[in-house]
C-alpha cells in the first residue's frame, strides 16, 4: 500500500508543478539548451542510478538512457507540448520512458557480469524519479521559482 501511495505521488507531483521546457521561460534559446541538457544529465544520472544495483554497466547505461531521454523529449513531449494537457502528457512520458527503460536494458552492452533483469517496476519507479528530479531542474534553472511569473492578476 505504501509503495503504491509513493508512486501516486511522484507521479502527481511534475503534473501540479509543470515539467522540464514548460517551466521554463522560453526567451533565450541558449538558456533553454543549458537547462534542457542538464535537465537531461540528471534525469539519466538518476535512472542509472536506480539501475546500477540491478547489475547494469554505468556508462552504457548512462548514454543510451541519455539518448533514449533526449527521443523522447524531442518527438514525444515537444511536438505535443502545446496542444496536450500536461495532466495527459506527463504520464504519457513517465510511461514511455519505462518503456524505453526496460527495452534499453534488454541490450546486451548496457548488462554486467552480475545482470539481473530489470522489472517493469523498477523501470517505471525508475521513470518516474527521473521525470521528477529533471522537472526540479527546470524549476530551480528558471531563477527564483518561489515567485510565480505567470503573470495572472485576479
Amino acid at each position: 500500500m505504501r509503495t503504491r501511495l509513493a508512486v501516486a505521488i511522484f507521479l502527481i507531483l511534475p503534473l501540479i508543478a509543470r515539467a522540464n521546457p514548460v517551466a521554463i521561460d522560453g526567451q533565450s534559446a541558449i538558456a533553454f539548451g543549458i537547462v534542457a541538457f542538464w535537465a537531461l544529465v540528471v534525469e539519466s544520472g538518476l535512472v542509472t542510478l536506480a539501475l546500477v544495483s540491478r547489475g547494469v554497466m554505468i556508462v552504457p547505461t548512462f548514454v543510451t538512457l541519455s539518448m533514449a531521454n533526449l527521443l523522447v523529449f524531442l518527438f514525444a513531449f515537444l511536438p505535443v507540448c502545446g496542444r496536450v494537457s500536461l495532466w495527459l502528457l506527463e504520464p504519457g512520458v513517465v510511461v514511455a520512458d519505462a518503456v524505453l527503460i526496460k527495452l534499453a536494458m534488454c541490450a546486451v552492452f548496457v548488462q554486467g557480469s552480475s545482470f539481473v533483469g530489470v522489472t517493469w517496476r523498477r523501470a517505471f519507479i525508475a521513470s518516474l524519479l527521473g521525470n521528477s528530479a529533471s522537472f526540479f531542474v527546470g524549476v530551480l534553472a528558471s531563477g527564483a521559482p518561489w515567485i510565480d511569473h505567470s503573470g495572472g492578476f485576479e
